[in-house]
């Protein structure tokens, strides 16, 4: 046992819980830090998708020349405040250079082996019971209702192939087959057959929290203002209660991290990316497995409380007011392919910030100015799939295991 070694994980969000628990099994003394409950923040509303087919950028090259029709469809899966451009105009510029054949190919040969082992990561992390229990891996399913972006994203299905993600063409005429609650007005879908789903993000970051204390973790409810040099190479993690000093500080707050460990030479060119969800407690339809609306660019997971239609971007200051409006278009879109889908009425609705990055890789490994601070976050839309896999990544430079297979490409300093 390691007990002598402290480490200090900031952020109690389901990357930061993942990490805990990893590192104190490891058998390091582990306080985790964050002024909020476990999970309650951006990791209770994500899509509750385990996306191993994730394994290119959003910046899918072309993308640009339809960006103009996303930005002037106010009701269109992307908005953009203006007023808060000229503040993410770096972020986009380097969001574009990451448009290339070139960089789509580097990025998704770097995702592939991270996103394709993700699932496998989270039952090692949470063992048998707790995986049947919280997870679900019965594929995700891409729907269609336009030939165009069916042919698209079987073009997309063959790209994703070369990295050994499996897909399945399903014609038209088999889909209701597959879920009796599909419209009829759907020209074909794409399923992935080793994607899954979480069936309770709240749920999972409980278990978590849950695992981490009964396993001697030390969570400390209180919001960490700063990091800093302690003696003899240590780091002082300054408090709003004071502070603690620890051998190494995992920075895992997500877009609250950048503050943080901009100090010790990282420049984490991270976006506010908000996204919003609807939750349908009586939704009138059963759904066996999650549901990508391929046009509208949402998804809709079946969970254990219900139905969630998540997705969309919203490019916004951190702290400006929600737009529900992009909440309820979610069901209005859901309804073109679900036509009996229903239950607004008793519906939840949520918006929360993903932190992107703009070359959709997560920020992961040591800061330039003090090896003894690792940064862990930045995971855009795969927050919840990579969550486990970033813990094995973190355990793997605090034991100073390595080198870990890829991790370069998601070094701190990359921007």
């Amino acid at each position: 046992m390691r007990l002598g070694k402290h480490i200090a994980v900031i952020g109690a969000g389901v990357v930061g819980l993942a990490i805990a628990v990893k590192l104190r099994r490891e058998g390091y003394r582990v306080s985790l830090f964050d002024a909020e409950p476990p999970g309650s923040q951006t990791s209770s509303g994500n899509a509750a998708l385990i996306m191993t087919a994730q394994i290119g950028p959003l910046s899918a090259p072309g993308l640009w020349r339809s960006v103009p029709g996303m930005l002037s469809d106010p009701n269109g899966p992307l908005v953009v405040d203006w007023k808060h451009l000229p503040r993410l105009m770096p972020w986009f510029v380097r969001f574009l250079r990451n448009s290339t054949w070139k960089r789509y190919e580097e990025i998704a040969e770097t995702l592939a082996p991270l996103v394709t082992r993700s699932f496998d990561s989270w039952l090692t992390l949470v063992g048998p019971h707790e995986g049947a229990r919280l997870f679900r891996r019965d594929g995700l399913l891409y729907v269609f209702k336009s030939q165009k972006t069916f042919r698209g994203a079987q073009k997309d299905a063959n790209f994703r192939a070369r990295y050994g993600v499996p897909s399945e063409v399903i014609p038209a005429e088999e889909l209701r087959q597959m879920e009796p609650s599909l419209g009829g007005n759907l020209v074909g879908g794409l399923l992935y057959p080793d994607s899954g789903h979480c069936t309770d993000p709240v749920a999972l970051s409980n278990t978590l929290a849950s695992a981490f204390r009964t396993g001697g973790g030390e969570f400390k409810r209180s919001k960490v203002r700063q990091l800093a040099v302690g003696p003899n190479g240590t780091v002082r993690v300054v408090t709003d209660e004071g502070e603690v000093i620890v051998d190494e500080a995992v920075v895992a707050a997500g877009i609250w991290s950048p503050p943080l460990v901009k100090p010790f030479g990282v420049r984490a060119l991270l976006a506010a990316e908000r996204g919003y969800n609807m939750t349908l407690r009586d939704p009138q339809i059963s759904l066996r497995l999650p549901i990508c609306a391929g046009d509208d660019k949402f998804v809709i997971t079946p969970l254990s409380n219900g139905i969630r239609l998540a997705g969309t971007a919203e490019f916004a200051g951190l702290n400006a007011p929600p737009n529900w409006r992009r909440s309820d278009i979610l069901l209005e879109a859901a309804k073109t392919i679900l036509p009996e889908i229903d239950g607004a009425e008793t519906a939840t609705r949520w918006m929360g910030a993903r932190p992107s990055t703009p070359d959709s890789l997560p920020i992961i490994g040591r800061t330039p100015k003090n090896p003894n601070i690792i940064c862990a976050f930045g995971h855009s839309h795969l927050g919840l799939t990579l969550g486990a896999v970033t813990a094995e990544l973190v355990a793997d430079l605090v034991g100073r295991r390595g080198p870990n297979t890829g991790i370069a490409a998601l070094r701190p300093d990359r921007f």
